[in-house]
């Protein structure tokens, strides 16, 4: 292992050299956050800085609720001052196409250092890989601006503003790392999608970046300014139950603050209705920096999309959830009637249950719902809005993990889309064709970061405008027919008032 030095408009950055790949680890592309800026927007570094970009950055404050068996043990220390990126690079000498992973986990947890997110190897299909922190839950996306009276500033866009100043630093200094600033592809999965989609929106003409890629999320993961105020008058409620003043809050360490954050729950302001998303903290839609209506802002854009979901989405949660492990037919109706309206139930369940159900059929027919309720509804959408742009997926590989009771689980595709899915931590997460899938994601998505289009001499992947064919993710990909339209768009239709 040796060191090498780039020299950019940013400064001058001294990373490693390790397997033929140029690592640069822990980048600033903004301010370093304090106790006193820790809820304002993010700071352009004004100024050359000299940088040993040597070690994992900081990860941003997590607000954990319980963990996950995806949790990763191994992700840097939490810091405010967790604004960094990561580069790896094959040749700096180059002109790649580069990509800019946003990692996901509800916009409350993650860390473009975690484990899965392997930089060793899609950086030897010929591009640059860059990977960002930004800010999560109470710090990035709580609106407190208007209930504070400006007492606290923070305007619940926090974490979409640090992504959009750390695409704009690749913009203006990735081309001495060996990328080309002119053909840019962000790509993220889950509350990364959701970023990605909404960068999408906050910048449709292109300029910024030209692709995207959604793994799970659409443009739909955000709230209006009205549910923002309310979680936020629930957080100041939850400090002042805790002995916290606002003025209290602009003195509190990261680790208070998540504290506070994660005793409130998006049901606490729900009045008996079902909210979606399903999320707390969440993007505000306020029209000064992102779109009061993302959707139609991005309607004309120029942007190619990759947009798709996994075939399990919702088994992450109902396999350890006591409410769906327990569910029977009076709580499925009753969870139906909740969520849709009374008239379109009957025919919903019909949709998703076996004739003559029994118990067990209960939790997998909810499961089902809820996965194309909370992923596939928002993927097609992006798909029927911008249909020659955009090329749709399904993920169907099953896990082998738990017995494959997860099957095609909510971010079982990301250790084949990163490489990590052929080493040992994720080996008994992931098929025994690991290393043909992650071949075929990881081809695919170079070739869209490269010419637009996903298809390789692996594929022939047309646009989803072309005739409403998607590909079939496995170890045998296929081009098919979407199977699941027309469920999708009854769910959509069917939402209770």
């Amino acid at each position: 292992m040796s060191n090498i030095s780039v020299s950019c408009n940013a400064g001058k950055f001294t990373g490693v050299v390790r397997n033929d790949i140029n690592f640069f680890h822990g980048i600033p592309y903004a301010k370093p956050l304090t106790e006193k800026t820790q809820w304002q927007p993010p700071e352009k570094i004004d100024s050359e800085i000299f940088f040993e970009a040597t070690q994992r950055g900081f990860s941003a404050p997590q607000t954990i609720y319980q963990e996950s068996f995806l949790t990763d043990p191994y992700m840097p220390d939490e810091s405010i001052d967790c604004l960094s990126l990561n580069i790896a690079s094959k040749k700096i000498n180059g002109n790649m196409p580069v990509m800019i992973w946003i990692h996901g986990g509800a916009y409350i947890t993650g860390s473009s250092n975690s484990v899965i997110y392997d930089l060793d190897s899609l950086p030897q299909h010929e591009i640059v890989l860059v990977t960002i922190n930004y800010r999560l839950g109470p710090f990035g996306f709580l609106k407190l601006d208007e209930i504070s009276n400006g007492e606290i500033g923070s305007t619940g866009n926090e974490g979409l503003m640090d992504q959009k100043l750390a695409i704009e630093w690749v913009k203006e200094n990735i081309a001495e790392f060996g990328g080309d600033p002119e053909n840019i592809t962000i790509f993220g999965e889950s509350a990364g999608a959701w970023s990605v989609a909404l960068q999408s929106s906050i910048s449709p003409s292109g300029n910024l970046f030209s692709k995207a890629i959604c793994q799970s999320g659409g443009m739909n993961a955000y709230f209006d300014k009205d549910r923002g105020n309310q979680w936020g008058e629930l957080f100041l409620k939850t400090a002042n139950d805790n002995g916290v003043k606002i003025k209290d809050l602009l003195l509190l360490d990261h680790k208070q603050v998540t504290s506070l954050a994660s005793k409130m729950k998006h049901t606490m302001i729900a009045h008996g209705k079902w909210l979606s998303p399903e999320v707390g903290f969440a993007p505000i839609a306020d029209g000064n920096f992102l779109p009061i209506d993302p959707m139609k802002n991005f309607q004309d854009s120029s942007i190619k999309l990759i947009v798709g979901t996994t075939a399990d989405e919702y088994r992450l949660w109902s396999e350890f959830e006591p409410y769906y492990l327990n569910l029977n037919k009076d709580r499925f109706y009753k969870r139906l009637n909740k969520i849709f309206r009374a008239e379109t139930v009957s025919e919903i369940a019909n949709n998703y249950l076996p004739k003559n159900s029994v118990k067990g059929d209960y939790k997998y027919a909810l499961s089902n719902i809820m996965t194309d309720w909370t992923f596939g509804i928002h993927a097609l959408e992006l798909l029927e809005q911008h249909q020659d742009n955009a090329y749709g997926y399904f993920f169907n590989e099953p896990s082998p993990v738990l017995d494959g009771k997860l099957g095609a689980y909510h971010a079982s595709e990301l250790p084949y889309v990163f490489g990590s899915a052929v080493k040992k931590t994720f080996k008994d997460f992931c098929s025994k064709e690991a290393q043909k899938i992650s071949n075929f994601f990881q081809v695919s998505w170079t070739q869209f970061a490269k010419t637009g289009s996903p298809s390789s001499d692996l594929i022939n992947w047309d646009a989803y405008g072309v005739n409403q064919s998607i590909a079939f993710i496995n170890s045998v990909p296929k081009i098919k027919l979407i199977h699941n339209k027309q469920r999708i768009k009854l769910l959509h239709e069917s939402k209770a008032g």
